[in-house]
C-alpha cells in the first residue's frame, strides 16, 4: 500500500499523508511501522506527509514523534470536553517544542474501521461550532477533525452528511479542518465536502476493501500455482491505480509543491 500510494502521487504530482494506525495493524509494531512510512516519505519525489491516526496512548503518541512521524493525531473525542482540551493542551507543548504537527478531534465520528460490515458501534456526536472555537483558541491545535455525519468503516444506510456545520466551523476557526471516514461515499459527494472547507479526508476502508476483492480474484484465477510475490506485485499495481482515482477525485492531482527538493540517492 506504502508503494503504491506514493507511486500514484508521484504520477499525479499530488501531496500525499501516510497514516499508521495501531488498532488497523496490532501487530506491526510502531517501531518498525513509523519508520517505514518516514523512510518511504523520505525518498518521495513529491511532499508526502506521515501521522500517528487515531492515537490515544501518550506513549504511543511519543513513540511516533520519536521515530520521526512528521504529524500525531491524538484523539479524545470519547473524553469529557476538558480532559480532551487539557491533554491537547499537555500534547501540544511537546509537538511544538519538536516542530511536529498535531491533529485532535473534537465531536464523536461513528462506526469503526475494524468491522467489515456495517456498522453504528460507535456514536456520533456532531461537533459543536461553539465548541471548536473554544477547543481550538485553548489548544492551538494544527488541524481539527470534526463530525458531521461522517462514518468510520461502511457507511449504513444513505450517508447524510451537514455540509453546512462545515462551513460554519470553517468560518470560525483558523485551522484546518479534516474528516475521517472519507471513502465510500458516492463521486459526487466529494466535491461539496471539499468545498464546504475540509482540507484533509482519510480515505481507508473502501480501498481496502477493494484490495481484497482483487485478492479474490487473483487467487481463484491462479488456483494452486498462486505465489504471494504475485500479491504483492498486483497489490502496488491496484493501490496504485486506485490512488489516483481518489486523487483526481479529492481534486489534489497537479497541487504538489512544484519547489519542493527531489531526493536523489542510491
Amino acid at each position: 500500500m506504502v508503494v503504491g500510494t506514493i507511486r500514484a502521487a508521484e504520477e499525479r504530482y499530488a501531496p500525499l499523508i501516510l497514516c499508521f494506525n495501531e488498532a488497523i495493524t496490532p501487530t506491526v509494531p510502531i517501531a518498525l511501522g513509523m519508520p517505514l512510512l518516514v523512510n518511504a516519505a523520505r525518498f518521495a519525489n513529491v511532499p508526502v506527509a506521515t501521522i500517528l491516526d487515531h492515537g490515544t496512548e501518550f506513549d504511543s503518541i511519543v513513540q511516533a514523534i520519536y521515530y520521526g512521524s512528521s504529524s500525531v493525531m491524538f484523539d479524545g473525542s470519547i473524553l469529557p470536553y476538558e480532559e480532551n482540551v487539557r491533554i491537547t493542551q499537555e500534547l501540544r507543548k511537546i509537538t511544538r517544542a519538536v516542530g511536529v504537527s498535531l491533529e485532535a478531534e473534537l465531536g464523536s465520528i461513528g462506526g469503526t474501521v475494524l468491522e467489515y460490515k456495517e456498522t453504528d458501534s460507535i456514536e456520533s456526536v456532531f461537533t459543536d461550532p461553539d465548541l471548536a472555537v473554544d477547543f481550538v483558541k485553548r489548544t492551538e491545535v494544527d488541524m481539527l477533525a470534526i463530525s458531521f455525519g461522517n462514518v468510520h468503516g461502511v457507511y449504513k444506510g444513505e450517508p447524510s452528511l451537514d455540509l453546512g456545520r462545515i462551513q460554519e466551523i470553517f468560518s470560525l476557526v483558523d485551522v484546518p479542518l479534516v474528516m475521517h471516514g472519507g471513502s465510500g461515499l458516492s463521486d459526487e459527494d466529494y466535491p461539496g465536502i471539499v468545498a464546504s472547507g475540509i482540507s484533509k479526508i482519510n480515505y481507508y476502508t473502501a480501498m481496502a476493501r477493494g484490495a481484497g476483492r482483487e485478492i479474490r480474484r487473483i487467487a481463484a484465477e491462479q488456483g494452486e500455482h498462486l505465489i504471494y510475490h504475485t500479491l504483492i506485485a498486483r497489490g502496488i499495481d491496484f493501490f496504485d491505480e486506485d490512488t489516483k482515482r481518489v486523487l483526481d477525485l479529492l481534486g489534489a492531482s497537479g497541487k504538489a509543491d512544484r519547489a519542493f527538493p527531489v531526493f536523489i540517492g542510491s
